[in-house]
């Protein structure tokens, strides 16, 4: 008589007790679900049983162990039967350190072993030291690297509507983006939104639009820039400017004392345009943030994954946009208030596992000079144009430079916006261009997207003897020279977004390329 698979077992009774069925052919894996499981989820592991014929073994017990016992990872069940119909067996793991871990498990039935993948665990609460926000994407998709937009025209006008995209990355502790994350952002001047909320997407990016509109950026006194600014229980110890601008190079007037020792202190100048008002680079520094919650972040010292008493950690003040830019809440400037008291606190002094967390991203506005900034004047003691080479004029306020018979030569100013602040330049094509008069041509030298915006921008174009040397039959001018003009034509990009152009007119140079 054929029992099929079964083998039936009789006690010392002679009753028929338990049937266990074969050993199965094979034993594999069949799936892990979620793949990607977080720290404190649960990932389910399916192995199947097969029979001889090639068909699932229903009815076959399996058990199931760790490879290698990994702390804070458990197994459950560590024993189960295969069902009837697909042959599955499953068992489950969950990872309840705070710590990436990765395990394999082992499936057995008798001498039959079948091991599933490495199964990791990532990814924790959003951690204050790994969420970032920056404006621009240069590098690529959430990359960031725009630091100022052209908000003005010549005469200090609003221009609204200037656009930026602007990314806030939410991550854990461990680096893995923060799926579904709630970020919301508060700003100083302009817009963002257009709720002022986004949620992040799978690799943990939020993104926003940020747009020039009122209110505009405050108006603040000239400072003082320090490399140990104030860090306490309500100052969040930020430098007064990003190191962007280049405050380690600020001097009071940095067009007239270029070179100079730098004295930290802020540059500024009266407004030839606007009496009465002093213009510095922070009065359009703006101030962003974006918040959601998350855990301060913490130094592991000894790797379990969750902070310990003795352990350094990061204590947060409550969110708030910092007009004045000197690290801590003033009257009149917008925060959130986490714990509904209705006043802005300071850091705790205690590690908050739970919590609001946030960051600062700061962008310049920028404009661009008008003729009255360019001129020295009783109005305009400090011109925010500098022409460095050449620097002799003619009679008619051309700057001379003489060529050489197939010589070439470098032509350098430097210029600054009303703010003492370079021009936003965000395209790859900005640079200096010039209309020519005589036998010459003008190539830029200088140019494309600016990542720093220091005081002023260096701009620089090279005007050459247009004849060939090695062609024989080039003309030789009459003596003295044959005479040249040249009136570089400067474009400054405002966004990457759909920017305008300036078209900055630089002065201009006149000579005589040699015979």
């Amino acid at each position: 008589m054929r029992l099929g698979l079964a083998v039936c077992v009789a006690l010392a009774s002679g009753l028929l007790a338990a049937c266990q069925p074969a050993a199965p052919a094979t034993l594999e894996f069949v799936e892990q679900s979620p793949l990607q499981p977080r720290l404190g989820e649960i990932t389910t592991l399916r192995f199947r049983a097969v029979d001889s014929r090639g068909q699932p073994q229903p009815g076959v017990r399996v058990t199931f162990r760790l490879q290698a016992e990994v702390p804070g990872v458990e197994l459950n069940p560590l024993e189960a039967s295969t069902n009837v119909g697909d042959g599955i067996a499953s068992t489950q793991v969950i990872a309840k350190g705070g710590r990436v871990s990765s395990v394999v498990v082992v499936a057995e039935v008798a001498d039959k072993v079948a091991l599933s993948p490495a199964v990791t665990f990532a990814g924790a609460a959003s951690n204050s030291s790994q969420f970032t926000f920056q404006c621009g994407s240069f590098s690529g998709a959430a990359s960031g690297g725009l630091h100022a937009i052209g908000a003005y025209d010549e005469t200090r006008h609003l221009i609204a509507g200037v656009k930026a995209k602007c990314v806030a990355h939410v991550a854990d502790r461990n680096g893995d983006g923060v799926a579904g994350a709630q970020v919301s952002f508060l700003t100083e001047a302009g817009t963002i939104g257009p709720s002022a909320t986004s949620v992040t997407d799978v690799v943990g990016n939020a993104e926003a639009l940020y747009k020039t509109s009122y209110p505009l950026p405050a108006d603040v006194d000239p400072g003082v820039f320090s490399w140990t600014p104030v860090n306490d229980d309500t100052h969040t110890g930020e430098y007064l400017a990003p190191l962007w601008m280049h405050p380690f190079s600020w001097v009071d007037d940095p067009i007239a004392n270029l070179g100079a020792e730098p004295t930290l202190l802020e540059p500024r100048r009266p407004d030839p345009i606007r009496p009465g008002k002093v213009n510095n680079p922070r009065d359009n520094l703006v101030s962003i943030i974006a918040i959601t919650t998350g855990e301060e972040a913490f130094d592991d010292l000894n790797n379990n994954g969750q902070w310990d008493a003795d352990e350094p950690f990061v204590d947060l003040t409550e969110p708030f946009v910092d007009n004045n830019d000197n690290g801590t809440w003033d009257e009149g400037e917008r925060f959130v208030d986490a714990n509904g008291n209705g006043l802005w606190d300071g850091k705790n002094g205690t590690y908050d596992a739970s919590s609001l967390i946030w960051v600062q991203e700061r962008i310049l506005w920028t404009g661009w000079p008008h003729q009255e900034d360019i001129n020295l004047s009783p109005d305009n003691p400090k011109p925010v144009l500098r022409h460095l080479y050449p620097s002799a004029q003619d009679a008619r306020g051309r700057f001379v430079l003489d060529l050489p018979r197939f010589g070439a030569e470098k032509v350098t100013f430097i210029v600054a916006d009303p703010w003492f602040n370079s021009m936003a330049r965000n395209d790859n094509g900005d640079g200096c261009e010039a209309g020519e008069i005589g036998p010459v041509i003008v190539s830029p030298l200088t140019g494309g997207v600016s990542f720093t915006y220091p005081a002023f921008s260096t701009q620089s174009y090279i005007i050459k003897d247009k004849r060939d040397p090695a062609d024989p039959s080039v003309p030789t001018y009459p003596t003295p020279g044959a005479p040249y003009e040249t009136s570089a034509s400067c474009v400054f990009t405002a966004s990457q977004i759909d920017g305008h152009k300036v078209i900055l007119a630089a002065p201009t140079v006149a000579g005589l390329v040699a015979p």
